[in-house]
């Protein structure tokens, strides 16, 4: 497990995650987490990408070791933040494939959604993607998958 004092957090969410915005920033404050937020605090409909890519890009200048993203689904937030090179974002459901996302694909963004979790679940996918370290034994599997990403430029 990663030292979670240490770590700081690149946090965004649209209008879809309103309801749960401050809830789950706080929650990742009071486990010991600093969170930089990104993401928009109001209740009218926006655009998902441009938080999703200011969070993103915190994470990929290492001005933040991960992120933290929320939308309706995390659907869109993930296919936004993957367009930045070096992030791997990944879009969850439950806290075993939180776990598997940081353990086994090495991923930097954790993708959620406030339409199809609870307030309790995403605190707790949050906590487990946060605190799952990555398993050395699939490195060779993520150097091809940033090598597809360095044939397209």
């Amino acid at each position: 497990m990663e030292d979670k004092k240490e770590i700081k957090i690149a946090f965004a969410t649209d209008h879809a995650a309103s309801q749960v915005r401050e809830a789950v920033k706080n929650y990742l404050i009071s486990i010991g987490y600093e969170v930089e937020d990104f993401g928009y605090s109001g209740e009218d409909s926006c655009d998902y990408p441009d938080y999703a890519y200011k969070a993103a890009l915190s994470v990929q200048q290492g001005k933040a070791d991960k992120g933290v993203l929320i939308c309706g689904t995390g659907i869109g937030m993930a296919i936004a933040a993957n367009k930045v090179k070096g992030i791997i974002a990944a879009t969850v459901w439950n806290d075993d494939t939180a776990r598997l996302a940081a353990q086994h694909n090495k991923a930097n963004i954790l993708c959620i959604g406030s339409r199809t979790a609870t307030l309790r679940e995403l605190c707790s996918m949050s906590k487990t993607f946060l605190q799952t370290a990555f398993e050395e034994r699939h490195s060779v599997r993520i150097q091809k998958i940033k090598d597809i990403e360095n044939k397209q430029n």
